[in-house]
């Protein structure tokens, strides 16, 4: 049976797999999958996704292996199984999953990202930011024990560790300081490898929270394929960082802030209170850091001139991080974190 990697491939699958439909379309956006929405004889909607051996984007020059698809249906199914019903934020329900061809269908979340929803005046970041501080808290709590297949997803760390053993690239460009790079990917990358205090999302930022189309405070959260054991403040600072991003240049709504106080205070309501934890608060600017360090000189956020200061800054959260610097932290990137 072919596996869908356009819509004539699809609807050959789909027409092979009896599964009723009217309409196809491809879903933009995606890098390593293919991903298309389908519509059924009674106008409802829903998502098809899968995972090749290699990346989507690269006409089968990026190998990756496909069995990721087998993480994210464990994810999803354990993320339905543990989080609260009520929560406003929920990930997709699973339809149904091929595991021979690696094709998932699930339930369709919406069209709009949170990163696209930003520039809306009508979208009410700060408690959508809240909301999503507050579930990832709850994530992180109840899943000290989850198992996430035999190996806790070692190629989805390898993929979360691309940054840091990247970041030399980027510091040498910008004349900031290779060793060091280096030394950050030594002792702070290596960690990914290692990292076994909860389930991580692996992939959090606004361009994986969908907002559904008549209630903006309704998200879900996609994409779930390099999710893995690690800690969560990973997730947290990579999150923080896109953040950040949008807030200095979409329009200074408050995602920021917002996230990191939900966060803080769902954790700190679990009895795990993240202000008196010094390394976690570590993790969470180091990351930040890496991630400002390095991204924005990949992917376009704003002109050559902006791109630097950022990057600049990225490096000395970094340092401040590395440094536990809690004073420096407290009063510029992460005060957040630190309120009572």
């Amino acid at each position: 049976m072919p596996a869908p990697i356009d819509e004539l491939t699809l609807t050959k699958y789909l027409g092979a797999k009896k599964i009723d439909y009217k309409t196809t379309e491809v879903v933009a956006g995606g890098l390593t999958n293919y991903v298309f929405r389908i519509t059924d004889s009674k106008g409802k909607t829903c998502i098809v996704k899968h995972a090749g051996p290699f990346a989507a984007f690269s006409n089968g020059a990026f190998k990756l292996p496909d069995e990721r698809m087998e993480f994210e249906v464990t994810a999803i199914q354990e993320v339905l199984r543990l989080m609260p019903s009520e929560m406003p934020v929920r990930v997709p329900n699973i339809c149904e999953y091929d595991r021979d061809c690696r094709v998932l269908i699930m339930t369709d979340a919406g069209r709009e990202t949170l990163k696209a929803a930003y520039g809306r005046q009508d979208t009410n970041i700060i408690d959508i930011g809240r909301s999503l501080g507050q579930w990832l808290a709850k994530l992180h709590a109840l899943t000290p024990n989850t198992h996430i297949r035999d190996d806790g997803n070692r190629n989805g760390r390898s993929i979360c560790r691309y940054a840091y053993e990247n970041l030399a690239e980027v510091a040498e460009k910008y004349g900031l300081g290779v060793e060091y790079a280096k030394f950050i990917n030594q002792r702070y990358g290596s960690l990914l490898q290692t990292d076994n205090e909860c389930m991580c999302m692996g992939d959090f930022w606004p361009g994986n929270v969908l907002l559904d189309e008549k209630n903006d405070n309704s998200l879900t959260v996609v994409d779930w394929e390099i999710c893995r054991r690690g800690c969560g403040a990973t997730d947290i600072g990579q999150f923080a960082a896109e953040a950040y991003l949008l807030d200095r240049l979409r329009g200074g709504k408050g995602l920021l802030d917002s996230f990191l106080d939900g966060y803080k205070k769902t954790k700190g309501s679990e009895g795990m209170p993240v202000g008196a934890d010094r390394q976690f608060i570590k993790r969470v600017a180091v990351h930040m850091g890496v991630h400002l360090g390095y991204w924005p000189a990949i992917v376009t956020w704003a002109d050559a001139q902006e791109t630097k200061a950022i990057i600049i800054l990225g490096y000395e959260l970094v340092k401040r991080g590395d440094a536990e610097d809690m004073n420096w932290l407290r009063d510029n990137m992460l005060q957040a974190l630190f309120r009572s």
